[in-house]
């Protein structure tokens, strides 16, 4: 039986992951892939160092402080370990081969920080409910971290499955997510004090782009790699598919595979780290 599994996992990952073409060219655009990773790996420790002085220097002790703070702290050194050990998933590409790239130790990370986010961006709609009077703003706020945790599930499938379209339908359970917080930005930004106008900004601008990145890249890439019909794992059973997740990978630092990753990555690990940070200081008054 593992005879067989390995002859599958040879096939399958003939099918999956595009040939590496080790050319002199190639070799040569290897540096950008190392300055970009450099360059994670600088702004993860930098994003590290504002968590704590954030947590240490805020004057700001609200009653969700200290599990915003948690949360965030949760999502900051996930967000650094995916940096110093970038993974693309469905593909199995990793740039360091050693068992801290494994696909499935990063994804359960990954889920974990996601829901820890997701907690916080809970949070922060509630409270704005509360400032605002709104029961829909509330209901929206009991809706976002069981979207997640849906989206979660969606990507764990196409994780596991190598099918593109799951994690098409992931991104739009975000984006669902982001739209309706944007909506509340909206209307906290009408109906607060012009003390939070710049935040209800920031909010909205924050939701927009995300959303302008998942419908105008990510979904249209995840859909068109799904359109190419890769040998999806359906012919496995869920251990060997757990088994191929945890063990194989495919060690590159071709910018050619990378270079497509670079804008959801760097966006992800920077910004999206960012507004985690910034949401432990938020509070409606």
């Amino acid at each position: 039986m593992f005879f067989v599994y390995q002859t599958k996992e040879t096939s399958l990952h003939t099918a999956t992951s595009p040939k590496l073409d080790y050319t002199h060219k190639t070799q040569d655009q290897s540096h950008k892939t190392y300055r970009w990773w450099k360059t994670l790996c600088a702004i993860a420790l930098a994003n590290m160092g504002l968590w704590i002085w954030m947590i240490t220097t805020s004057q700001s002790q609200h009653s969700t402080f200290y599990i915003q703070a948690t949360l965030s702290g949760i999502y900051v050194l996930v967000c650094a370990f995916r940096s110093f050990y970038p993974r693309i998933d469905l593909e199995r590409y990793c740039l360091h081969d050693t068992p801290l790239s494994s696909v499935a130790l990063g994804r359960s990370l990954a889920t974990i920080a996601e829901i820890c986010f997701s907690i916080q961006c809970a949070i922060i709609v509630y409270s704005l409910s509360i400032a605002i009077e709104s029961q829909l703003a509330a209901f929206v706020a009991y809706t976002i971290v069981p979207t997640i945790v849906m989206a979660q599930l969606f990507c764990w499938h196409a994780t596991l499955t190598l099918n593109h379209f799951w994690h098409s339908l992931e991104e739009m359970a975000w984006v669902v997510m982001l739209i309706l917080t944007a909506a509340c930005f909206v209307a906290g930004f009408f109906y607060l004090s012009s003390d939070y106008m710049l935040l209800m900004i920031i909010g909205f601008i924050s939701c927009l782009a995300s959303i302008w990145i998942m419908l105008v890249i990510d979904i249209p890439m995840y859909l068109s790699r799904a359109s190419e019909k890769e040998h999806h794992h359906s012919h496995l059973s869920i251990q060997n598919r757990m088994h191929d997740a945890i063990m194989r990978r495919v060690q590159t630092n071709d910018w050619a595979i990378w270079k497509q990753e670079v804008l959801w990555l760097t966006s992800y690990f920077t910004v999206g780290v960012w507004l985690s940070i910034g949401m432990i200081v938020i509070e409606f008054q």
